[in-house]
């Protein structure tokens, strides 16, 4: 049997309380806040991309410390030529020469007024010449992101041409507010891996 309200008794309250509400908008404000933030890595490598499908220089430096992208690259270079020292010995006067050599060139080259011949000169050397019609958005589909802190973005993305190679590594950290590049690690050969079998070998 249903029972029907009585004539004046009081209906239940639709609406919510003020700390409801607010407990509300709290709960819908930290999930955008975390949306934006997850979102955002992902925004900046997307300007990134049209940067560079523009060939807008002025852009694409808006968004790299060139500061940390120099320092990255000074490494990368003279670890290629085994001119980063392993101990705490004084290197060689050749080494130290050679050392600083680099590091001028690297800090003169490396700039916002070069960037324009950098990257035409890297992206011929990433892009053989039979694809000429691969997108940032291609490359992007093939990429491994991962946050590797709070403040750190890092993406590896496989080069066509290069599958023997490691992927190029860019990592972005925020700074000011928003992402920047601070490192950028281009592809290097992969160490042969050995593998070592339990069988025994003939002699």
């Amino acid at each position: 049997m249903i029972s029907l309200p009585q004539f004046g008794q009081p209906a239940r309250a639709a609406s919510l309380t003020p700390r409801q509400t607010a407990r509300g908008i709290c709960v819908a404000s930290a999930a955008a806040a975390l949306g934006v933030y997850l979102a955002s890595p992902f925004v900046t490598l997307w300007s990134v991309g049209s940067a560079l499908h523009a060939h807008d220089m002025t852009a694409l430096g808006q968004v790299i410390n060139w500061g940390a992208l120099d320092a990255s690259i000074k490494h990368q270079t003279l670890n290629g030529l085994h001119l980063v020292p392993t101990s705490d010995d004084l290197p060689e006067f050749g080494e130290s020469f050679a050392a600083t050599a680099v590091s001028n060139a690297v800090d003169t080259t490396v700039t916002q007024n070069n960037l324009g011949m950098l990257v035409d000169q890297a992206i011929p050397a990433a892009v053989p010449v039979s694809q000429p019609n691969i997108s940032f958005a291609s490359l992007a589909a093939h990429a491994s992101v991962r946050f590797a802190r709070l403040d750190q973005f890092v993406a590896e993305v496989p080069l066509p041409g290069h599958e023997r190679e490691t992927p190029l590594r860019i990592e972005m950290r925020i700074q000011g507010w928003r992402w920047k590049i601070t490192n950028v690690e281009f592809p290097t050969a992969r160490a042969p891996v050995l593998q070592a079998s339990a069988a025994p070998s003939n002699a």
